[in-house]
Order: structure tokens, then C-alpha cells, then sequence
């Protein structure tokens, strides 16, 4: 399935939400305006059924995106009353050419009322107009229009969610990329301050020591050299050990990475390992090579699908990379980096070959051999790439992976809100057609074949909607297609009249299965053989307009519905990955900036000891000024690792508010902020702001917050930063803090105990979780 052409734009796929509702609410004015100059209005009465309607419109664009109308929506209750009588009141003079507009009222109610408001108020609205259908003795027609009066706002509230939905995990991802690297940079704070700064104040400590030595003991200060040596050597192999960790590469890590960024382009990823541990130049040159081959696919290619194995052959370890985007003949996409990494693998005694396949694919091939005594290949079941597995991640990073869904993640609903709003819609429309082939009062047993024809239709809808629930089909697209196609047309033969055929069904599948180019043209095809189908069994030209209007809007809302969930699930999964690449980045940066920093520092300190512990003896002044240099050298070093550890842990808790009330609106959590604290030593600003950044990512990960208070206020010499929200559950055993160590929140206990202070975490009696940090401004840390 192709669908790099909406994947591969971050912004494009709320726009197509956007579009899509546009001209759905559109065709469906246009349908209800065809009913209206059916029954011959005059003048006066068509110029006001015009201005109603576009009136109904806007204030339904408005109630669908608040961004495209931020001034009206402000007044949304007012709106919605408007919008209320402009639904109802017209049926007086337009009786039943009305009826489809309290749909629209219906699904501005789901929009912007509480949902204890919203669908009882849905369920009446459903009850009045059937009530105005019998008063206007409707007949058959009722069932029809009771079926359209619930599908036509779920339609509407689907795609206008959907696309709110969409933004808010756009921006969500974001945000939390963001709290993963500020965790990240706050460990790396710690660990850099803890690793080398005892090394670097007893360097100085001792330097300072050997000089004084050198006139009256000269011995001891060679001893006392000694000592430097050895602690200047082993904070060097410490720098050199933590850049290592961050800079190292692994197959495997680099598989799972690859799944990810694949996924993330909209490129389908099949990810196959088996070839066991490997040496650790193998294991890096392997990984190095995917790397590259992974860049150009995604700079290079229009892969729609990409197929990674790892495997041994004998002495051998083969890695292979398929994809079917290999672009224009003659130009493969291979950059400079495959030729480098050609002399690579040939330097190790194996070969790297790229090369086009029949069916525009592409392939690259790299066979590297084992060392003698490698470990002996696994025998048990190749292991793919995962991202769903519990423990550490195999790329390096040493962050957990994403756990399994579960009550840790249950708040989020958007993927599975995609997925029940699309298949409701889906039934829907299986109920339209059923009553579209009632009201042609055909026999019993009529009607139970068109049943089984329309729920054929419809599992044959929800493979093509959902593709992850039926991978088994994926290679047999276009014969379910096909087998979609036949059952559309060939009832029409079979049952007249009576046999509507969904060709919106088949309309949506052709522009979810098959590229752009193909797809909207066939889309027509589609659409006008639908109406040829009703011509020719003799159904009346009022009625195929009408179908093949609304045949057209359930193929955009099919597709627009299956595009769009199938986007929310794989946002929805592809956030922790982000997150994690985004530490990974911050990492790979630290290793960077971490050997710039102090390798140079190190390495000159070691030469100078070296030096002056041979000029101890016969040169005692150079000696003298060769330790002085050591002294300056060392201070300015333990100077940087200061400076970077402030630099990475100075926060400031007005900023780190803004921040937080920003992304909770972005998320639809609404927030009350209050700072009442005034400007705040540095410290303690940044103890706080660490505290509300932590206890916020708390939230979002664990809570079903709609509500969010933050406050922080000053009490003579304390100060008092609370956060509460309406959204957590209470536990089994009783509340208490997360006082898991790390990073988290039982760190940052032990930071504001430096304080003289004290934090707590648990449920009001009102149910709100709240977490409170109280410190005091005359303490300063220990």
C-alpha cells in the first residue's frame, strides 16, 4: 500500500482533514439545496434558504476548527443556539426539504459540549426529526432519513475530531521529545558532574601539594606526581568511556531505529535479524552499513516498502536491504557514503554491492566474515525489530522501551476514537444502503441476499480501512479489490432497484490502495458507473443525482476516516520512538561536546605530570612552572565541567510555566496558571522548574487530566509550588509519591531536601492528584 505521498508531509495530513470535512459539509448543503428547488420555492423563500444555509455552514466550519474562526468560536454557546434555530424554525416553510440540517446541530452539540450533554441531546435531536417526519407522513422514508440523521454528524464529528486529534498528537510528540532530552541533559548533569569533578579537585589538590614539595622534598612530590598521573589517566579513560558508550553502534540498535524512522516516512518496514551476536568491528561496520542505506532511501528513493535481513552464511554474515523505490533507470539512489563504506568492508575481507531489480526495486548487499572463534549462529527463531517489548532498548540508549498498552496508557484514546468513529461510520452507511433497499419493498428473501452482499462489502471495507488487523492480505490487495469491484456491480443484475452497491465503498478502497494517479481518476470511474448501475435498472434521475452525490462524499469520507485513523495509530506509536531518537541526538551531542570539552584539558595535564616528574630531580624550577601549568590547566577544566553542569540544569520556573500551560492547550487539558513568587535565586528557580517538568511529564504519561491548576506562591522565606490535576486514578493501596529513583520524581525529593524542604504526592480529598513542592529560600544545597 502506498501512502508516502500523505506520510511524508508533517503537516499535510490535518490540511486533508480540513479539506476533506470542507467538501463534505459542502456536498451535503448541495444535496439538501437540490431537495429545497425540488419543491419549486419562490424567490424570497430560495434567497432565505440560501443565506440560512450559509450561515448553517460557517457557524459549522467554525464549530469543526476553531483555529480557522477564533473570534466566532469564542462565542461558541451562542453559536450553537444560533445555529440551533436556524435548524428548526425554517421547517415552516420548507417542511421535509429541512430535514437534513439538524444533523449539523447534532454534531456541533458532540463538539463542543460535555459528552453527558452532547449525546442525550444527540438522542433528541434523532427523536425530533423522526417526530417531524411522522407529522409529515414520511412513510419508508423515515428509516432512511432516521439512519442519515445519525450517520451525518458521526461523519461530521468524526473528521472535525479527527483532525483536532491529529494536531494534538503532532504537537504532542514534540513536546515530549522535549522532556525526554531536558531528562536526559539533567542525567547528564549529574553523571558529568559526579564522574569528573572529584577527579579534577583532587588533581588540583595534589598539584598544589607536589609544588609546595618540590624544594624541601622532592621525593614526595614525585610521589605526589605519581597520584596525578594516575587520576588524570583514568578521568581521561572515564571521558573517553562515556563517549565511547554514547558514539557506539549496534546492528540491532540500528534495525530497531530504521523500523522506527521507516514507519515515521510511511514506508512499510519488514525488519529480520538472525544472525546472533556478533564481534563488536562487525557488529559496528554491519550497522554503519544500514545506516547509510537507510539515508538513501529515505533521501533518494519513493520506497513504499523496505525489506532489512541480517543472516549467517557459514563464516559469513550477510546483510541485505530491498526496497521498491529505487526512482528513474540509470540514476540508483547510492550516495558517496556506500563507496566509502565499500573500501570498508572490503578492507575487512568482504564485498558491498548495489544493484536494480526488475519491478523498479533496489538492493544493496553487504557479506562481511566472521573472525575465527565468533560465537556460533543462534539456532532458534529469527528475532524482528521490535518496539512493543518491555526492557532496554537495543540501540544503546538505555531507555526503557515503549511498554505494552495498559493502564499506563489508557488516557490516550485518539487511536482507538479513529478506529470506533471509522467503523461506526462505516456501519452507517451499510444501514443506509439497507434502507435504501427497503424502500423498495422487496421480498424477504430479497432482502436477506442484499444483507449478505452488504456485510461481504463491508469486511471486504474494514481490511482495506484497517490494514495492520489482516497483514496475511496485504500481497492480495488488488484481488480483494477486485472481489470489492464485483460485488459492487454484478447485484445490480441480480436485485434492480432494490441494490444501491455502495460504490462509495469502492471508491474510498481505490484511493487507499493505489497511488494518486490512478487513484482519483478511477475514483470517478467509480462513482459515474455507480450511476450508470441505477440508470440502467430504472431508478428515477432525481434519485441516482442524489446517490451519485452522495456516493462521491462516502468515498472522500472513507478514505479521509481510514487515512486518517491508520495516521493516529502510527503517530500514537511513533511518539516514544521519537522521544527516544531525540535523546538519542542529545547523547550523540554530550559524547561530541564531552571529548571537545575535556579531552584536550586531560591529555595535556597527563603530559605535563609526565614531564615534570622528570624534571624533578636536576630542573626543579621548570619543573615548578610545568606544575603551575597543570594547576591553571586543571581549574579551568573542573571551571567547564561546572559551567556545563549549570549550563544544562539552569531552568527558570516562569518559563518552564509558559511552556507547560501552552502544551497542556495544545493537548485540550485546560490549565489555571498562577506564580505568585517573585523572582526566585537561581537555584531554587531551578529546582522548581525541574519539579513542574517532571511532575507535568508525570501527568501526561499517567492521568486522564481535562482540568490542570498550577500554582506557586510565597510565604515569607518558603515558597510553594503546587500542580493538581482531575486526572488520576486513584491506586489499589493507597496514593503515595513515585519515589522511583533516577531522574524521576524520588530524585528530585532528595534535590529539595537540600532545600530544607519537602515534597509530596498524592489524591485530595476532592480526587484531584496533587504534587506539592515546598522549599525554603535561606537553605542552600548541601
Amino acid at each position: 500500500m502506498e501512502a508516502a505521498h500523505i506520510w511524508r508531509s508533517g503537516n499535510l495530513p490535518p490540511r486533508l482533514a480540513v479539506t476533506i470535512t470542507a467538501l463534505v459539509l459542502v456536498g451535503f448543503f448541495a444535496i439538501d439545496g437540490s431537495f429545497l428547488i425540488a419543491e419549486s420555492p419562490s424567490a424570497w423563500q430560495f434567497s432565505v434558504a440560501v443565506l440560512a444555509f450559509l450561515a448553517i455552514l460557517v457557524l459549522q466550519l467554525s464549530h469543526s476548527f476553531p483555529r480557522l474562526l477564533p473570534r466566532l468560536y469564542r462565542y461558541r454557546y451562542w453559536t450553537l443556539g444560533t445555529q440551533a434555530a436556524l435548524c428548526f424554525v425554517p421547517f415552516v416553510s420548507f417542511r421535509l426539504a429541512w430535514l437534513a440540517m439538524p444533523g449539523f446541530l447534532s454534531a456541533s452539540a458532540l463538539l463542543l459540549l460535555r459528552p453527558r450533554f452532547a449525546w442525550p441531546l444527540f438522542g433528541l435531536i434523532v427523536v425530533a426529526i423522526d417526530a417531524l417526519l411522522f407529522h409529515f407522513g414520511a412513510g419508508w422514508d423515515v428509516v432512511y432519513i432516521t439512519v442519515q440523521a445519525v450517520l451525518t454528524p458521526l461523519v461530521v464529528f468524526g473528521l472535525s475530531r479527527m483532525a483536532e486529534m491529529l494536531g494534538v498528537l503532532y504537537r504532542s510528540r514534540a513536546e515530549l521529545s522535549r522532556l525526554a532530552v531536558a531528562g536526559e541533559r539533567l542525567r547528564f548533569a549529574r553523571d558529568l558532574h559526579d564522574l569528573l569533578g572529584s577527579s579534577l579537585s583532587a588533581i588540583t589538590l595534589r598539584c598544589e601539594l607536589a609544588r609546595r614539595m618540590l624544594a624541601d622534598a622532592p621525593d614526595k612530590a614525585r610521589q605526589e606526581l605519581t597520584e596525578i598521573l594516575g587520576t588524570a589517566r583514568q578521568a581521561l579513560a572515564d571521558v573517553r568511556a562515556v563517549s565511547r558508550g554514547h558514539r557506539e553502534m549496534s546492528l540491532s540498535g540500528e534495525a530497531d531505529a530504521a523500523q522506527s524512522m521507516l514507519r515515521a516516512a510511511g514506508i512499510g518496514a519488514a525488519v529480520r535479524l538472525d544472525c546472533a551476536e556478533l564481534p563488536e568491528r562487525t557488529d559496528t561496520l554491519l550497522a554503519a552499513v544500514l545506516r547509510e542505506g537507510l539515508t538513501n532511501v529515505l533521501r533518494h528513493s519513493k520506497a513504499g516498502q523496505c525489506d532489512i535481513t541480517a543472516v549467517r552464511e557459514g563464516a559469513n554474515v550477510r546483510l541485505t536491504m530491498t526496497n521498491d523505490g529505487a526512482g528513474r533507470p540509470g540514476r540508483p539512489p547510492v550516495g558517496g557514503g556506500i563507496h566509502s563504506l565499500r573500501r570498508g568492508v572490503e578492507a575487512a575481507g568482504g564485498w558491498l554491492t548495489t544493484r536494480a531489480l526488475p519491478g523498479d526495486r533496489f538492493r544493496v548487499d553487504a557479506v562481511v566474515p566472521l573472525p575465527e572463534g565468533a560465537p556460533a549462529a543462534s539456532t532458534g527463531r529469527a528475532r524482528p525489530a521490535r518496539h512493543d517489548q518491555r526492557g532496554p532498548a537495543p540501540d544503546g540508549t538505555g531507555l526503557p522501551r515503549p511498554a505494552a498498552e495498559g493502564p499506563a496508557v489508557r488516557h490516550d484514546l485518539a487511536p482507538r476514537a479513529a478506529r470506533a468513529l471509522t467503523v461506526a461510520a462505516l456501519v452507517g452507511y451499510v444501514l443506509l444502503a439497507t434502507a435504501w433497499a427497503m424502500s423498495a419493498h422487496p421480498s424477504p428473501r430479497t432482502l436477506g441476499e442484499v444483507g449478505v452482499f452488504l456485510l461481504a462489502l463491508l469486511g471486504l471495507q474494514l481490511g482495506h480501512s484497517f490494514p495492520r488487523t489482516t497483514p496475511a492480505l496485504a500481497p492480495y490487495r488488488l484481488w480483494t479489490l477486485g472481489l470489492q469491484a464485483v460485488l459492487t456491480f454484478l447485484p445490480f443484475a441480480l436485485f434492480g432497484e432494490a441494490w444501491w452497491g455502495l460504490p462509495g465503498f469502492l471508491a474510498g478502497s481505490v484511493l487507499l490502495l493505489l497511488p494518486a494517479v490512478p487513484g482519483w481518476p478511477l475514483f470517478a470511474a467509480v462513482v459515474a458507473s455507480g450511476a450508470l448501475g441505477l440508470w440502467l435498472v430504472g431508478d428515477a434521475m432525481g434519485d441516482i443525482a442524489y446517490a451519485t452525490a452522495l456516493s462521491s462524499m462516502t468515498g472522500l469520507v472513507v478514505f479521509g476516516l481510514s487515512r486518517m485513523a491508520e495516521l493516529a495509530v502510527e503517530l500514537h506509536r511513533s511518539r516514544a520512538e521519537i522521544a527516544r531518537a531525540a535523546v538519542t541526538g542529545e547523547r550523540l551531542r554530550f559524547a561530541r561536546d564531552l571529548h571537545d570539552l575535556l579531552g584536550f584539558s586531560l591529555s595535556t595535564i597527563t603530559l605535563k605530570c609526565e614531564l615534570a616528574y622528570r624534571l624533578v630531580p636536576d630542573r626543579r624550577e621548570r619543573a615548578e612552572q610545568e606544575l603551575t601549568e597543570v594547576l591553571r590547566t586543571a581549574r579551568q577544566a573542573l571551571a567547564d565541567v561546572r559551567t556545563v553542569a549549570r549550563g544544562y540544569r539552569q531552568m527558570s520556573l516562569t518559563d518552564e510555566a509558559e511552556s507547560a500551560r501552552s502544551m497542556l492547550a495544545g493537548v485540550g487539558i485546560r490549565t489555571a496558571l498562577r506564580l505568585d513568587c517573585g523572582e526566585l535565586p537561581t537555584d531554587v528557580d531551578t529546582v522548581l522548574a525541574t519539579t513542574l517538568r517532571e511532575g507535568l511529564t508525570n501527568m501526561l504519561r499517567h492521568s486522564k487530566a481535562e482540568r490542570c491548576t498550577i500554582t506557586a506562591e510565597r510565604e515569607g522565606r518558603t515558597v510553594r509550588l503546587t500542580l493538581a490535576n482531575d486526572g488520576a486514578a486513584r491506586p489499589e493501596h493507597g496514593p503515595g509519591p513515585d519515589t522511583d529513583s533516577g531522574s524521576g520524581i524520588g530524585n528530585l525529593t532528595a534535590r529539595i531536601r537540600a532545600f530544607d524542604g519537602r515534597l509530596t504526592a498524592g489524591h485530595r480529598q476532592d480526587g484531584w492528584y496533587q504534587l506539592c513542592a515546598t522549599v525554603t529560600l535561606s537553605a542552600r544545597p548541601a
